[in-house]
């Protein structure tokens, strides 16, 4: 057997070229090419938007601004897309001017109201409700407005998903998952179970979802982004602050297999990370929005937006934009 060799052993490298090499007690990557954490508590205190673009936003973001403000930019998903829809139509962009479904959290969810959309048919694993008006439970399903939806996604200047959720509620006789919680009314402890998605799952939905949004739109930029709110409840026998780290791993790992493959137009936006890892230094709290634990400082959502903005839009539409410093919930 040959020996792998000792890792102290000195050598004389180019400076671009080496890599951990002990240096003064302490080890650093030199490797060119290497995008390093900031390692800096100070950057973290003096500019937020410089620190975000220099170490978050690299290999996120278009070369160039690629949207102007009269494209219509379509909205899915949770907190992220409700946020930015409420800003660039305060602002004064073209938002998303109709009205879509809520609970589009999970990628079952969203690919079963596309699927819906696009070819008037459900994949068979999604199952959707509303309440009529005297309150009974009714799956929705508006055919007169399925055209309005088409018309609009073949329009779209560009689209959002933000991912919130990998549990899920499912109908165990005919596989399919629902948009929300089961309601009371039809909960069958024999029937309905509660269940965590897997990587693949998710990465699977996932193209799907794009591909359909390619056979309306085959321009407009598609930016994935995953909520960093936390979850409400889980179902799960491990507490939900734990539970929560692996929902949000699996649709992370999913959403960074699909970025992996290089699709044209399609962009990862990390404002998850900026608040949870970037929130974990700033000297203010990320979370704990007037005192609720789960709500994401609203300065810091602030910043999340303007730089989406910065990034997305062209100079003299960010000019044109009336740019607020704190947008509303």
């Amino acid at each position: 057997m040959q020996p792998f060799g000792r890792l102290d052993v000195p050598v004389q490298l180019p400076d671009q070229e080496k890599g951990w090499i002990r240096k003064g007690g302490k080890h650093g990557w030199y490797l060119s090419g290497a995008n390093a954490y900031p390692l800096e508590q100070r950057l973290f205190e003096s500019d937020l938007r410089q620190l975000v673009r220099d170490y978050v936003l690299p290999g996120h973001t278009p070369q160039r601004p690629v949207l102007e403000i009269a494209d219509a930019v379509v909205t899915l998903g949770s907190c992220f897309a409700r946020e930015l829809r409420a800003f660039l139509t305060k602002a004064g962009a073209n938002a998303q001017p109709f009205w879509i479904p809520s609970g589009l959290n999970n990628t079952f969810a969203i690919l079963d109201f596309f699927s819906w959309c696009v070819t008037g048919h459900e994949t068979g694993r999604g199952y959707r409700y509303e309440r009529d008006a005297s309150g009974s439970i009714a799956q929705w399903k508006p055919e007169s407005e399925r055209q309005r939806y088409l018309d609009a996604f073949a329009k779209a200047g560009a689209f959002v998903f933000t991912l919130g959720l990998a549990e899920v509620w499912q109908d165990r006789q005919t596989g399919g998952v629902f948009w929300r919680g089961v309601p009371a009314e039809i909960f069958d402890e024999d029937r309905h179970m509660f269940r965590l998605t897997t990587v693949d799952e998710n990465t699977s939905n996932l193209r799907d979802i794009l591909g359909l949004v390619r056979r309306v739109n085959n321009r407009a930029p598609i930016v994935l982004t995953l909520s960093p709110v936390p979850l409400l409840a889980s179902f799960r026998d491990i507490s939900c602050l734990t539970a929560d780290c692996v929902s949000k791993s699996v649709l992370r790992v999913s959403l960074d297999q699909v970025m992996n493959e290089r699709r044209e137009s399609v962009y990862y936006w990390p404002s998850f990370e900026i608040v949870k890892w970037v929130g974990a230094n700033l000297p203010f709290s990320a979370y704990a929005a007037e005192g609720k634990a789960r709500d994401v400082n609203r300065e810091l959502v602030a910043t999340i937006i303007d730089m989406f903005i910065e990034a997305f839009y062209t100079p003299a539409s960010c000019a044109a934009m009336s740019r607020t410093p704190s947008p509303q919930a």
